[in-house]
């Protein structure tokens, strides 16, 4: 993994590459001591899209009655709990999201998050410089902050990459209502998801708000 953390810095001159293991990572999450096999075996079957990437907020096939009381149980602390997952393939950063509680995401293969802290957010931006990149390893269980903003996973390898994302029930569900008209009701994009986006990003064509001022970084493996 030091060789892949090394490979993906002299790749990615222009953003700074971090392992999770790392200090800095504290500000944004931190990882957690827990038995995902059970979890990524199952997010091993399930194939991957034939371009581009999906997410599904839950899945039958990781919400088992083998697999969800553990997680509900360890990692969400008997609080509402949903399974799902992020897979494809994507390079970009185009978006930054957070929510108003951690997320906690397993890595079912190694992939890069681009992460920023919403304490450096000025109004509803984003400045430069403000953005950090870190190599999830294969395995990992780590948790981001509710402050932490975030969005999909950059792959490592040409076969993509596969994330299970855990949240409370209802988290990046459509919008059943008009938008806050006051704080930050203007990124609200779906249920508990704020969003801000690169300019660049085709999510601003679709209402969002083009709040990110640094480069729209691809990641290169």
């Amino acid at each position: 993994m030091k060789n892949l953390l090394t490979e993906l810095q002299s790749k990615n001159p222009r953003i700074a590459v971090h392992g999770i293991e790392e200090n800095l990572f504290r500000r944004f999450g931190r990882i957690i001591n827990y038995d995902a096999s059970a979890l990524i075996s199952a997010a091993e079957q399930i194939e991957m899209p034939k371009e581009g990437c999906r997410y599904l907020p839950d899945m039958p096939e990781l919400e088992t009655s083998e697999i969800f009381p553990s997680v509900q149980n360890e990692l969400r602390g008997q609080g509402s709990c949903q399974i799902g997952m992020c897979w494809g393939s994507n390079s970009r950063l185009n978006c930054l999201e957070y929510h108003r509680a951690s997320e906690h995401n397993i890595a079912v293969t190694e992939f890069v998050l681009m992460l920023a802290a919403q304490q450096d957010m000025e109004g509803f931006d984003l400045p430069e410089n403000a953005l950090t990149a870190f190599l999830v390893p294969k395995g990992s269980v780590i948790e981001l902050y509710a402050t932490t903003l975030h969005f999909c996973p950059c792959q490592v390898h040409d076969n993509g990459f596969k994330c299970i994302v855990v949240l409370p029930r209802g988290t990046n569900q459509p919008l059943t209502g008009p938008k806050p008209v006051s704080g930050d009701g203007r990124l609200l994009w779906a249920k508990d998801k704020w969003l801000i986006a690169h300019p660049d990003a085709p999510h601003v064509g679709r209402g969002a708000y083009p709040g990110l001022h640094c480069e729209n970084f691809t990641i290169g493996y």
